[in-house]
């Protein structure tokens, strides 16, 4: 994993940050990547890393530009691109002629050959900042699943006209001299509702987004004003397959091995990161088949080292029954406070969950062992892991004669939010709620409604038990994988995660719903 940062304006404006100040933005993604950095400026449009340095560490130093394919791209991203060998394949057959042994590489010649198009070949996580220089064309875009986060805004500057500012992390696109810092104070009610940092594009910040997941934006910068030519998004569909519960299940197996072994892949350590549940067991024990030096590391309160019914004892039981180097991070009471401080404060963010607190202390004891953690995030929400929830949608699909997509919206409002935002004036002082423009539960600004009105109509048939499954991976899945994300770069650490993976959703998908509940 890495960290990006840039800026761009129309041709005919110079930038108001130089070359000295867009390393400096970019320096504060520096836990995303202490390996290495590298910066271009081009006048109206600038790009800078950060390196976390996992696979070929001289070949793939960023902003990286194509060689011999035209048109010109220079690229800077941050994520994995699991299939980049057969790309790469796929492309020498046509001609192109690589230097290194970088996924880099192999994204820049796919961009340059195939444009945005070539963005439906690949198979990882991303978060891409392209920019063609000959068509002077910047284009943003995200993987389909919101692994890797990326958030952008368009900035008025003096002297009018505007640029825009992308990074991996909110706290460098708000650094930016004219950005003008203050909450979207909506949001921030959708936040004590559900606690989650982004609501679709909306974030806690007013005049700061968030790529979501699958969307492609094109820039078009020649002439003498910034403007934004296309934007789209990919939202993964398919229609269950009649199938046996046996081929269900070799269907998944198979995709699930397939995967674990593809996030294996690093010129780096690797570990995965063990809870004692099924997901990462399943992960552990398919990596410890590859590796008979696998590293496994658990987090857990000081309180439930003892615990035979806690996650650190279970996690130590699969431990010892793969034969796994097993790390253990027991965590005090007021070890939690000081990190929860620390980690509000240097996100520029509240935290959404405790857990991201014990993530982030995890990832500093992984660190001096291995770049890259394997995690089970995402399988519950693939393959329907969350009891309660899944008990009660299908006690709604019974009861419910009418299954549209706003009453569908309402249920998991009223099934899965934390606290009602009626209860808003009553958690602020006076002066702040009347900054509140909607915690009355208004229809026209509001963005936890609008994030799941939206994911409902694009889920399909609401009397089935897939759409809301779609539901899930729209609204839950792309949190939880951004505060994983987040919290493990806090000790410079990458998160891979398996389950979440275009071809085990495929297979999920394939094996359809049915096949998840028993008789």
């Amino acid at each position: 994993m890495c960290g990006v940062f840039g800026v761009a304006t129309a041709r005919g404006r110079k930038l108001v940050l130089d070359e000295q100040a867009c390393v400096a933005m970019c320096d504060l993604l520096a836990h995303r990547g202490p390996d290495a950095s590298g910066s271009m400026h081009a006048g109206h449009v600038a790009l800078a890393h950060r390196r976390l340095t996992l696979l070929d560490a001289v070949g793939g130093t960023q902003p990286f530009r194509s060689t011999g394919a035209s048109p010109r791209v220079i690229l800077a991203w941050n994520g994995q691109i699991y299939n980049h060998l057969e790309i790469r394949r796929a492309l020498a057959a046509e001609g192109a002629v690589f230097h290194t042994r970088s996924d880099t590489e192999t994204l820049a010649t796919l961009l340059s050959l195939r444009g945005i198009d070539g963005l439906r070949a690949l198979r990882g996580m991303y978060a891409i900042a392209a920019w063609f220089v000959d068509s002077d064309e910047l284009v943003l875009a995200r993987d389909p699943l919101g692994i890797v986060p990326l958030f952008y805004s368009e900035i008025p500057v003096a002297g009018g006209g505007s640029e825009l500012a992308f990074a991996s992390e909110a706290k460098a696109v708000i650094s930016h001299p004219s950005f003008r810092l203050e909450p979207d104070f909506e949001s921030v009610a959708s936040f004590l509702e559900m606690p989650r940092r982004t609501f679709g594009a909306r974030t806690l910040y007013r005049g700061l987004s968030a790529l979501e997941a699958g969307e492609v934006r094109r820039y078009a910068l020649a002439g003498d004003r910034l403007r934004c030519m296309w934007s789209g998004r990919e939202i993964p569909s398919l229609a269950p397959t009649s199938c046996t519960l046996n081929d269900a299940a070799w269907l998944v197996r198979e995709a699930v091995t397939e995967s674990v072994e593809a996030h294996l892949a690093a010129d780096s350590p690797v570990c995965t990161l063990l809870s004692g549940g099924i997901d990462s067991t399943i992960i552990a024990s398919i990596a410890r088949a590859s590796n008979s030096n696998l590293m496994t590391f658990a987090a857990g309160s000081d309180t439930d080292a003892a615990r035979p019914d806690s996650d650190l004892f279970m996690a130590r039981r699969v431990a010892h029954m793969l034969g796994s180097d097993h790390h253990e991070i027991l965590i005090s009471g007021e070890q939690f406070v000081v990190a929860w401080e620390r980690l509000i404060t240097e996100g520029s963010h509240p935290l959404a969950t405790p857990n991201e607190v014990a993530i982030a202390l995890l990832s500093n004891a992984v660190r001096p062992h291995a770049k890259a953690a394997l995690t089970g995030e995402g399988a519950d929400e693939l393959f329907g892991g969350y009891g309660a929830p899944l008990e009660a949608t299908l006690a709604w699909i019974d009861s419910s004669s009418g299954h549209d997509p706003q009453s569908a919206a309402d249920f998991y409002r009223t099934a899965f939010g934390w606290a009602p935002r009626a209860l808003v004036p009553e958690l602020f002082n006076s002066e702040t709620v009347a900054k509140f423009g909607n915690h009355r539960g208004d229809r026209d600004n509001d963005p936890l409604g609008e994030l799941l009105l939206d994911a409902c109509r694009d889920a399909g048939d609401l009397s089935s038990i897939d759409a809301h499954l779609a539901v899930q991976r729209r609204v839950n899945l792309v949190n939880l994988l951004e505060r994983l994300n987040l919290s493990l770069m806090r000790g410079s650490v990458e998160g891979r995660v398996p389950f979440a993976d275009v071809r085990v959703l495929d297979a999920a998908m394939r094996a359809g719903g049915a096949h998840l509940i028993a008789d």
